[in-house]
C-alpha cells in the first residue's frame, strides 16, 4: 500500500460532532478499517474528554499524538477555533509513539532519554528518519532534554517539536497520546522507514540598538542587562509602552518583542520571548539565555514574517528536488500569527506557491518550534526557537 495522507477538519460549535466529522472526513479519504498514524490539533474548547472516545472508535489509529493549539493551520489560511485530524496509512512508513506525564519537577535529560527509548522500542525498526515532539513544560530546560534523546537516536538525528499553545493564556495547554489527554507532558512521535524528509527553518526578527550584555541569569530568568534590571532594556526603547508589559507579558503584545542572542556558529540570532515581568524588573523568559551573552531588542512586521516563510519554503523545496511532497507540517510561532493577523492566509498561500497548491498541509501554532537553523544541513545543533516558522515536508 502506497502511502495515503488525509486530513479532516471542523469547527462545528458542538466539539463531539465536530470531532465525528473530521473523522468522517478522514475515514473517506484513507477508505481503511483502521489508521497507522493520528496526528491531533485542537484548540482548547475542542480537547474534551470525547476527543479520544470517537477517534478511537471512528479511525481505529495504531498509534495517535498531538497537541493543543492557538491556531490550526490548514491549507487555507490559520483557524484559531476548531479540530484538525491527520490520518496516515502507509507500508513506507512506521511509526512509533510514547509519553512521559508531570515533567515540571523531572530530570530533563533523562525525560528526553526515556522518551526517544520508549519510541524506539514502540517503532520496531531499525531504520529512523526523524523524532516529533509535542510538550508543555519543556521550553524551560530544552538542551538537556534534546541531549537526552540524542543519546538513544544519534547525535545527529533531527529532533523537532512544538511547545504546546492556546490562546496566550497558558492555562489549557494539552498533549494527546493514544486514548489519553495530557498536561505538563511530552510525548513522541519517530518516524521510519523509506522516505525523504525536507526542513525549512526562519525567523523574520532584527536587531534594535547596541547589543547589550547580560550580566546575572538565574535559570530562565534574566535578572540583569548591563548591570540594571532586565526590562530597563524595554523601557529604553518603548518607552512609556514598556509600563504596560507588566500587565500584558503573557498576551501578544510582548511577544512582538523578544529578545536575540547571536550565535556565531549558526551565524543566526536565537529569539528568547518574555512570558512574565517581575516586581524587581527581572524578566522571565521561555528559556534561558547565557550569562555574558550579548543580546538585542528584537522587531518585525507583517512584510518580513511572509518572507522569513518563503525562505523556509525554498529551503524545502531545494532539499526535496524533484520528489513530491506527500504532507507539509507547519510549526509556526502564536507571536507570528498575531502579527500578520488576517494575513495570515497569505503567508500560507505564499509557502503554496513555492511547494505546490495540491499538497496538503497541517500544522499548529506553537509556543516554540524545536529544530535546527536552516535545514538538516545544520542539524548538529538544534534549538528550541521563539517566534520562528519551521516547516516539514514528507516525500
Amino acid at each position: 500500500m502506497p502511502t495515503s495522507i488525509s486530513i479532516g477538519f471542523s469547527q462545528d460549535p458542538d466539539p463531539p460532532n465536530a470531532i465525528l466529522q473530521a473523522c468522517v472526513q478522514v475515514k473517506n479519504q484513507l477508505k481503511a478499517a483502521d489508521t497507522d498514524l493520528v496526528i491531533l490539533f485542537a484548540s482548547p474548547q475542542y480537547v474534551v474528554p470525547e476527543v479520544q472516545d470517537v477517534i478511537t472508535r471512528t479511525l481505529k489509529p495504531k498509534h495517535l499524538v498531538g497537541s493543543s493549539t492557538g491556531g490550526i493551520i490548514l491549507s487555507n489560511g490559520v483557524a484559531n477555533r476548531g479540530i484538525a485530524i491527520v490520518g496516515i496509512n502507509s507500508d513506507d512508513m512506521n511509526f512509533g509513539v510514547s509519553a512521559i506525564k508531570d515533567i515540571d519537577n523531572q530530570d530533563m535529560h533523562y525525560t528526553g532519554f526515556d522518551l526517544a527509548r520508549k519510541a524506539a522500542q514502540d517503532l520496531n525498526s531499525s531504520h529512523r528518519e526523524a523524532f516529533i515532539t509535542f510538550s508543555q513544560g519543556l521550553e524551560k530546560n530544552s538542551s538537556p532534554f534534546i541531549r537526552g534523546v540524542r543519546e538513544v537516536l544519534g547525535g545527529g538525528f533531527p529532533v523537532l517539536g512544538a511547545i504546546s499553545s492556546d490562546d496566550f493564556k497558558y492555562k489549557r495547554l494539552s498533549q494527546f497520546y493514544q486514548d489519553q489527554i495530557l498536561h505538563h507532558s511530552v510525548v513522541g512521535l519517530l518516524l521510519g522507514g523509506a522516505f525523504h524528509l525536507a526542513l525549512g527553518c526562519r525567523h523574520s526578527f532584527k536587531p534594535l540598538g547596541k547589543p547589550r550584555t547580560i550580566t546575572r541569569v538565574e535559570g530562565h530568568i534574566i535578572r540583569t542587562i548591563d548591570d540594571r534590571p532586565a526590562v530597563e532594556i524595554y523601557k529604553h526603547f518603548l518607552g512609556t509602552e514598556a509600563e504596560g508589559l507588566k500587565n500584558t507579558a503573557l498576551n501578544s503584545y510582548a511577544a512582538m518583542y523578544p529578545l536575540g542572542s547571536y550565535l556565531e556558529e549558526s551565524r543566526q540570532y536565537l529569539l528568547r520571548n518574555i512570558i512574565d515581568i517581575l516586581d524587581d524588573g527581572s524578566i522571565v523568559c521561555h528559556e534561558g539565555i547565557l550569562q555574558g551573552a550579548e543580546v538585542h531588542l528584537m522587531i518585525s512586521n507583517k512584510e518580513s514574517c511572509r518572507n522569513s516563510a518563503v525562505e523556509a519554503a525554498e529551503s524545502v523545496k531545494a532539499s526535496l528536488a524533484d520528489r513530491p511532497a506527500k504532507l507539509i507540517l507547519i510549526f509556526e510561532s502564536l507571536a507570528r500569527h498575531k502579527i500578520l493577523g488576517r494575513s495570515a492566509f497569505n503567508e500560507i498561500q505564499a509557502i503554496k506557491n513555492v511547494l505546490g497548491n495540491s499538497t496538503p498541509i497541517a500544522g499548529m501554532c506553537s509556543y516554540g518550534e524545536i529544530g535546527p537553523f536552516g535545514t538538516l544541513d545544520n542539524i548538529k545543533n538544534i534549538y528550541l526557537h521563539n517566534e520562528s516558522i519551521l516547516i516539514m515536508a514528507i516525500a
